[in-house]
């Protein structure tokens, strides 16, 4: 099956990539590059190009970028043109839909509601090698470089190894599933002080580096609960433990800089 992966050269893309390719699929990492998904006609036009049985949209601006904006039109053109042509769609979207007040969080509320009967792929704190922005490479470089690593007291995340996420996502594509699928780890749950220990030993940095400081007024954003009973009953498992996971991200982040 030949797999169109808008966003296939980003963080997730990648992964998501080779995961389908060791699955026996021909994945295509399509990058903006290969034409700007916000101007119409470009993604109907990649679709005739390629020739897919399916794809995965992950192309999407991240926080912090003037552009985010564009998610959910650019979701909304993609679903018609594979919808125009029988195509299976696999959307990519965040489970910081369920609780966030934020524009990115905005962005993809909206985004699923435009692209109809896509498989909704809702991504839980994904982090690993590729990963240039996040809590995790965040504290890692900073590790690395001997500054401060600044974090927010009794805060807690649940995160996930990416290529744990990608498995997920390639198998939810062979099986041709469809619905609304969390995909991340909701059952190794660890304070950001803890994160914070793990990176400075994976950097070979001493943990007074780390400043606990009082989060922000407001509720701490935790997120309890997620629903992967589905996936698990396929067969998937998050296979990565934090540690082992942030040594290897360490290992990208080094291997990269040099």
């Amino acid at each position: 099956m030949k797999v169109l992966v808008t966003g296939g050269r980003g963080f997730i893309g990648a992964h998501v990539c080779e995961a389908l390719d060791e699955l026996g699929h021909a994945a295509v990492p399509l990058g903006r590059a290969d034409g700007d998904l916000a101007e119409p006609g470009v993604a109907a036009s990649l679709l005739a190009r390629h020739e897919p049985d399916a794809v995965v949209h992950l192309a999407a601006v991240m926080p912090g970028d003037d552009r985010i904006a564009e998610n959910a039109p650019v979701a909304g053109l993609v679903a018609a043109a594979t919808h125009e042509r029988g195509i299976p769609l696999f959307h990519g979207s965040t489970t910081s839909i369920y609780s966030d007040d934020t524009p990115y969080a905005d962005s993809k509320r909206e985004s699923e509601e435009l692209v109809g009967e896509a498989t909704i792929l809702r991504f839980h704190f994904p982090y690993g090698p590729g990963q240039r922005r996040g809590a995790i490479p965040t504290m890692l470089r900073q590790a690395r470089a001997g500054e401060p690593i600044v974090v927010y007291r009794g805060w807690e995340r649940s995160f996930c190894f990416v290529r744990d996420e990608a498995a997920a996502v390639a198998l939810l594509v062979d099986r041709g599933e469809r619905g609304e699928w969390d995909i991340g780890s909701e059952d190794d749950l660890r304070t950001l002080h803890d994160v914070a220990r793990i990176c400075c030993a994976a950097a070979g940095a001493d943990e007074s580096l780390i400043d606990v400081t009082e989060p922000p007024e407001g509720p701490a954003l935790v997120l309890r609960g997620l629903d992967t009973d589905r996936l698990r009953t396929l067969g998937w498992r998050p296979e990565v433990a934090l540690e082992d996971g942030i040594a290897r991200t360490m290992r990208w982040l080094e291997s990269s800089a040099a």
